[in-house]
């Protein structure tokens, strides 16, 4: 197998150039980056990677955890973290959780045998105990979207709360009185946020704020089919519904149409998340927008940070949500 050397002989440079091509690690012309980038190519050269990371106790990959893949809020999210790890010459390995502790704590194990440099988390609800090690240790952690109580470490969310409250405030404006939720779960901070501003809003306004209105439901569209069936059982019938995630809306359509009611006429419905195909949809659905990829390129952002500067000051970034009329 060529080696380093080769490469260096190859491009007519040093081996200190070379690395500094392939890592990124130092400013190199354009021409010689160029010369080292052709040998590498002809010598069809491969970095060991397995040797580097002996060397410098560093594997230059991250881990990911996330719930749930098949939500389309959480692949912008991961895009975001890609795109920023990738200019840094880091790779990344992702975990689906499924929202499942014991598969949380299966990733981990698998984290920690690969030795990845950092860890992005979105916590499975009711599995924060176990991450207090990893805290303690001093692992380079960002907690992404959820963020768990009585733990320091770096974090990046969505202000649900803020942006469950304007969503609800656009309701009562409308007119609506009786408005329902489907928050997900409230055990993580996500659903306890959305809970929070929907009372808030609805308070404010000298509303009734019954927790009957507040669906049982997790982050799926099944969940969200059963809760909304609930939900127009109930006496009076919600005249609005606000979704904490796309899933969830797709689940209270469902539900909706077996009722054999018509959005927006009879019941008009809200999400929390947004979506392009909700731009050609009818009817047509206003949501409140997360800032899944900014969330997704502040946390990478921040995870190489800590890697670098692992004693810097903890930080807590909050990105406000945007309210989409249509």
């Amino acid at each position: 197998m060529p080696t380093i050397y080769d490469v260096a002989r190859r491009a007519r440079v040093s081996t200190y150039t070379v690395s500094a091509v392939l890592n990124r690690s130092a400013y190199v012309s354009p021409e010689l980056t160029e010369r080292v980038h052709a040998a590498v190519r002809e010598l069809d050269y491969t970095i060991n990677e397995l040797a580097r990371s002996l060397h410098t106790r560093k594997t230059r990959t991250a881990g990911m955890l996330i719930p749930d893949i098949a939500n389309p809020f959480y692949a912008k999210v991961v895009r975001g973290v890609e795109d920023v790890l990738k200019q840094s010459g880091y790779s990344l390995i992702l975990g689906n959780t499924y929202n499942d502790a014991a598969e949380q704590t299966r990733y981990l194990a698998v984290f920690r045998a690969k030795q990845v440099d950092g860890l992005l988390l979105f916590v499975a609800a009711g599995a924060e105990e176990e991450l207090q090690p990893l805290v303690a240790a001093q692992k380079p952690i960002v907690f992404v979207g959820r963020t768990p109580s009585q733990t320091k470490a770096d974090s990046v969310s969505a202000d649900n709360l803020f942006g469950t409250r304007i969503a609800i405030e656009h309701l009562i404006a409308k007119n609506h009185k009786t408005i329902a939720l489907l928050p997900g779960e409230t055990l993580v901070s996500t659903g306890a946020d959305r809970v929070a501003g929907w009372r808030s809003a609805l308070e404010d306004a000298s509303l009734p704020a019954p927790t009957h209105l507040i669906g049982a439901c997790k982050w799926s569209a099944e969940s969200g089919l059963e809760a909304t069936r609930e939900l127009l059982s109930r006496k009076p019938r919600p005249t609005a519904i606000f979704a904490a995630n796309f899933l969830l809306l797709t689940g209270a359509l469902r539900a909706i149409q077996e009722a054999d009611l018509r959005v927006p006429k009879d019941i008009e419905v809200m999400s929390s998340d947004d979506s392009e195909w909700l731009d050609v949809f009818t009817p047509r659905i206003s949501t409140v927008a997360q800032p899944s990829y900014e969330m997704g390129s502040q946390a990478a952002m921040l995870l190489l940070k800590r890697i670098k500067t692992p004693a810097r000051r903890y930080a807590k970034i909050v990105l406000p949500p945007q309210l989409r009329i249509r």
